[in-house]
């Protein structure tokens, strides 16, 4: 399938259309995901005694006794309730909306978790979706969902009912991130890291520092958010199914169709044997997976050798997650203006894909994970030591080393998707990829309470250290995926020889070996056979010495 791809074009015309009509999509995405830290902003507040006739007062006297205060003292005597009032003139959270202070402040991490649970299922949905009923429908369907809620979330009448639509928001969420990075399955092997490090995701969160700026209303947000979405649901009409999903789900013709679309709009020739390539990649899979129903979430796990690959990757996807969003919802805790602190750290990440994709091309999948989590963890422990030094929790030095390690785990995360996607092959590869942003999204439920752990000022970073160096160390276990081709089967050991031998008496195809589990999980990808002796030989002594095996 690689050669096929190379063929008709593996980063042409028509991949840079799937990377706007899809991928550019991240940007509303990761606008949606991030609403909530501007919406658990506390703005200016004042507590006055009932009937209070202060309350229709000026209320920019933020050194009056009422400001900020959740008990209200009257004639020496406290009072056990009050009535707050928020200044919603200049800023109109979720917090002024559902009066989320003082008895209620604990409600403010849960509906962000909440959020983030709800990103956690449609991940593990959308995975399995993704590989059964097939990539377009599911990418689609998310974000049709995605635009609706956003606009019937602003008709909430209490703080239960904006947590029940922000779960469905992160449902929508959940399966798009599981989704998007479908492309890259049109896109050939040395173009991968470059696709996939696009920054169009710290677009739309630099996009919701600027515009929670200008317009701080939550609700408009919201609206806005749903009427980003929208224009993408067009791409429904252009985009193609991915040709190596229909290619092992025995749609030839159609697969075939669309390899003469992308042949005609990058301007290429279909190869004369395309039909067959796909034929024996569609009779290889029946053959492995014949008395079975379909690939589940299990199959990821089977081997040992596999099971050690998906925990690594889940592991470091739960600690990237759990820190980068950690650091996200807890910049209010820092030193400086939030809106200017959300800014810097993500338009920062726009220039930082550069480097991210030379490391990628350079070190490689592996190195190109641990290096940066090893120095975000260091970073952690260096604010440690500025704070027990100092004695501060809030300072200049702080949220600078704070930011700093947020910027190293984004682009970790960078080599994190790409890694995943290569790992796979293409008949459990949105299930592993769902399984592993499905333990991320569990990384994310935690990440509102890392920064409300407790009272000690440290204890955020030594978590944050802690998860990066482990999380460093389990990156160094994975198979280096650079310069190898997508595996589309996963076959086991008692069909592999069988099905290599078959296929190249009836077809004169080859099979190149990726083996990415233990004895009893053997990956291969099926190679276009030219038809020349000589070529032929040629490509199979290279693959024997490419074969790449987890010992």
């Amino acid at each position: 399938m690689e050669e096929l791809i190379d063929a008709v074009g593996s980063f042409g015309r028509f991949q840079w259309m799937l990377i706007l009509l899809i991928m550019v999509s991240k940007i509303t995405f990761g606008f949606s995901m991030l609403i909530m830290a501007f919406g658990v902003v506390i703005p200016d507040w004042w507590c006055f005694a009932p009937g209070s006739d202060s309350i229709s007062g000026n209320f920019t006297n933020r050194t009056s006794f009422n400001f900020k205060k959740c008990d209200v003292i009257v004639d020496n005597v406290t009072l056990p309730s009050c009535i707050r009032v928020f200044e919603t003139s200049i800023t109109s959270t979720v917090v002024s909306a559902f009066d989320l202070v003082c008895e209620k402040e604990w409600i403010k991490p849960v509906l962000t978790a909440v959020q983030m649970g709800g990103v956690l299922v449609g991940a593990l949905l959308a995975g399995q979706a993704g590989d059964t009923i097939g990539r377009k429908k599911t990418i689609y369907l998310c974000m049709l969902l995605h635009a609706i809620f956003n606009f019937t979330i602003i008709f909430s009448v209490n703080w239960e009912m904006f947590a029940a639509f922000r779960f469905l928001i992160g449902l929508t969420i959940g399966g798009y991130l599981v989704i998007v990075v479908y492309p890259l399955e049109f896109i050939g092997t040395h173009r991968r890291a470059l696709a996939s490090s696009l920054p169009f995701w710290a677009v739309g969160v630099c996009m919701l520092a600027l515009v929670a700026y200008l317009i701080p209303d939550w609700e408009c947000l919201h609206l806005l958010c749903g009427g980003f979405t929208m224009p993408f649901l067009l791409g429904w009409f252009f985009v193609p199914e991915s040709m190596r999903w229909l290619a092992t789900k025995d749609k030839i013709p159609e697969a075939l169709e669309i390899l003469t679309r992308i042949a005609k709009i990058n301007g290429t020739v279909v190869p004369t044997n395309a039909e067959s390539v796909l034929k024996k990649l569609s009779e290889a899979e029946k053959q492995q997976n014949e008395g079975l129903k379909k690939y589940t979430y299990l199959d990821i796990y089977r081997g040992l050798t596999m099971f050690k690959t998906t925990f690594c990757i889940q592991f470091i996807w739960f600690s990237v997650a759990a820190v980068y969003y950690g650091v996200i919802f807890g910049i209010s805790a820092l030193a400086g203006n939030f809106y200017l602190n959300f800014f810097i750290v993500n338009s920062l990440e726009m220039p930082l894909f550069l480097p991210a994709v030379w490391v990628l091309e350079k070190i490689g999948r592996r190195l190109g994970t641990s290096l940066p989590l090893f120095l975000a963890g260091g970073l952690c422990i260096i604010v440690i030591i500025v704070q027990e030094a100092t004695d501060t929790a809030r300072s200049t030095a702080i949220t600078g080393l704070s930011l700093a390690a947020k910027l190293l785990v984004g682009a970790a995360w960078m080599a994190l998707l790409l890694i995943t996607n290569e790992s796979y092959p293409t008949v459990i590869r949105y299930v592993g990829y769902g399984a592993a942003n499905t333990v991320a999204r569990v990384g994310g439920i935690l990440a509102p309470f890392i920064f409300n752990v407790s009272k000690n000022r440290i204890a955020p970073f030594v978590i944050m250290s802690v998860l990066l160096i482990l999380s460093g160390i389990a990156g160094l276990f994975l198979k280096e995926t650079k310069d190898m081709a997508l595996p589309d089967l996963m076959v086991t050991k008692e069909t592999h020889n069988k099905t290599k031998q078959t296929m190249e008496e009836e077809e004169g195809g080859h099979i190149g070996p990726y083996q990415v589990g233990s004895d009893d999980v053997i990956i291969d990808s099926i190679n276009d056979d030219r038809n020349q002796d000589k070529k032929s030989k040629d490509i199979n002594d290279r693959h024997s010495n490419e074969v790449n095996t987890y010992l």
